[in-house]
């Protein structure tokens, strides 16, 4: 199978959602799927199942670019801009959680 970039993927996506007439216009009912889909995931994980894990999370990107092509948005560039800034955050932690720092706290 050839590799698709991050936009030809979010393409057919929403390609195939129109094809079988699922929701395309209805954002708060994506937002129940997604939901929907984080529960599998959180059932899959506790079952210990690899992959059904991966499967599951997979739905959850796939609901989340279906997300972004309804908003008009290129999902490269919103992932892209996502790093970038979480990159220039300062963060402070302990024993694996961590915060964001606010201004005043620098």
């Amino acid at each position: 199978m050839k590799e698709l970039t991050l936009r030809e993927i979010q393409k057919r996506i929403w390609d195939n959602k129109v094809k079988k007439g699922f929701n395309t216009t209805d954002i708060s009912k994506e937002f129940l799927y997604l939901t929907e889909e984080l529960g599998e995931a959180v059932r899959a994980y506790r079952k210990d199942s690899k992959d059904d894990l991966a499967e599951e999370i997979v739905d959850l990107i796939i609901y989340s670019l279906g997300l972004l092509e309804m908003l008009d948005k290129d999902g490269y560039e919103e992932i892209m801009k996502k790093i970038e800034k979480n990159e220039k955050r300062e963060y402070q932690g302990e024993n694996g959680a961590f915060r964001q720092l606010r201004e005043d706290q620098k």
